[in-house]
């Protein structure tokens, strides 16, 4: 019967934490190459249940199983590309195919979806956070006003080739967001994507791939668990309390 707490109980804390996912994705649907995040559920080891028959030596039968509740200990993010959006801004870059911009921050290198760049004093490209987008030669700049990033990620400043945007590709359950931000770590070794399979649109942003309706849908089913595991613990503690009450009787 306590067991039983222990299953409601875990149940509840994890469409709280489920919850929660939804009201992050929802926050961010707006927020260029963010990736939606998912809780990827768990279940506590499972109980054998035996039946112990009367006698010194007796058998223990076995009679099945019992759950002992879920978990929710990390988040995973969801593939698949947003839609993508022209903006006519030379330093925006749409990442259409597989794979992630590589960026320079303070703690080391760190994978983005994000192509919402800019150029800074020095005339090279980073993100509106300061952080410098690299290539595959290093930080890329200083550019020119009639700069142009092709297809293939190419960057070519009056016609000459300056460097080509370095893209990676990583898999996405192994990857980490840093706080609030559309930054991604992760303790695998990123992988170069081949040229022949990279697909860019500068002047034009990737958006989220958090579908609102999804969201909204996801949030309604997991108030319903919620208060169905909140009803299955009332039941049990008035079942513990009418036990207690009972044998306090005899």
């Amino acid at each position: 019967m306590i067991r039983g707490l222990y299953s409601s109980a875990t149940g509840m804390i994890v469409t709280q934490k489920q919850a929660a996912s939804i009201e992050e994705n929802l926050d961010n649907v707006r927020n260029p190459g963010y990736r939606e995040e998912q809780n990827i559920v768990t279940s506590f080891p499972s109980m054998l249940l035996e039946r112990i028959s009367a006698g010194s030596g007796a058998e223990k039968v076995p009679i099945g199983g019992m759950g002992t509740g879920v978990n929710a200990d990390r988040l995973a993010m969801k593939l698949g590309s947003g839609l993508v959006v022209e903006t006519n801004q030379p330093t925006d870059v749409a990442l259409v195919s597989e794979g992630f911009f590589v960026v320079q921050t303070r703690a080391g290198e760190r994978f983005t979806r994000n192509g919402h760049f800019e150029l800074d004093e020095a005339n090279r490209l980073r993100t509106t956070a300061g952080n410098l987008v690299l290539g595959e030669n290093g930080e890329i700049g200083p550019l020119g006003p009639n700069f142009s990033i092709e297809y293939d990620g190419t960057v070519r400043d009056n016609g000459e080739v300056v460097d080509r945007l370095r893209i990676v590709d990583i898999q996405g359950t192994e990857l980490q967001r840093e706080g609030k931000t559309t930054l991604y770590n992760t303790t695998q070794i990123p992988v170069p994507v081949a040229r022949d399979t990279i697909q860019m649109r500068q002047g034009a942003i990737e958006e989220s791939n958090v579908n609102v309706n999804d969201q909204m849908v996801k949030m309604v089913v997991a108030m319903r668990a919620y208060e169905a595991s909140q009803r299955v613990l009332q039941i049990q503690d008035q079942s513990i309390e009418k036990a207690v009450n009972e044998v306090g009787k005899v």
